[in-house]
């Protein structure tokens, strides 16, 4: 019996699978009705461009396609559509990022968008926006492309091992990195 057949490494990799499905489910979802959502044109809550442009603005990855934020942004108005309280939050949101973008977000510099995103760090808009970039653009394995993650090692043994190193693009450590070497005798 391998480490594999264990009780307990059975049941996680049945855990992981099902994390896996309900990410994909999510995503294929959120996916499918960014055409929709897109076009929906509320101005009470920004449209889904509207919140397109505010996530790479939060999360800004130069090497990421724009329509890997159309998937969050669908989802984040698909979901004010049947949740009033969401639907409030992204309302009182979208007038305050206005707001402090200078009263139009698209038309705003940089400077002006980082600001107003500094504005709203710790508050429940924030805290949406976050949840669901992590949970449709994170989550997504052709954005873990654009990142050069491989995905998950779990069925292949894990990370560890020089065979599986395909960090590239950090500067490797400096020999001395660690922490000091304690030698000789104790007194």
């Amino acid at each position: 019996m391998s480490i594999a057949d264990t009780p307990s490494a059975m049941s996680f990799a049945a855990t992981l699978e099902r994390r896996e499905f309900l990410v994909a489910a999510v995503i294929a979802t959120a996916s499918a009705l960014v055409p929709q959502i897109a076009r929906s044109n509320d101005a009470a809550i920004g449209t889904a461009a509207d919140w397109q442009n505010v996530l790479q603005a939060m999360f800004p990855h130069p090497m990421l396609d724009a329509n890997f934020y159309g998937v969050p942004a669908g989802a984040l108005i698909a979901s004010a559509d049947k949740d009033p309280a969401t639907r409030e939050l992204l309302a009182h949101g979208w007038r305050r990022l206005s707001g402090e973008a200078g009263g139009d977000w698209s038309g705003a510099n940089a400077a002006s968008k980082h600001a107003a995103l500094t504005g709203i760090v710790g508050t429940p808009l924030f805290g949406l926006l976050r949840q669901t970039t992590v949970f449709t653009l994170y989550a997504n394995p052709d954005v873990w492309k654009a990142f050069g993650y491989d995905g998950d090692a779990w069925h292949i043994g894990g990370y560890a091992g020089d065979a599986l190193v395909t960090v590239d693009w950090l500067p490797d450590p400096p020999v001395n990195s660690g922490p000091p070497v304690k030698t000789g005798g104790t007194k």
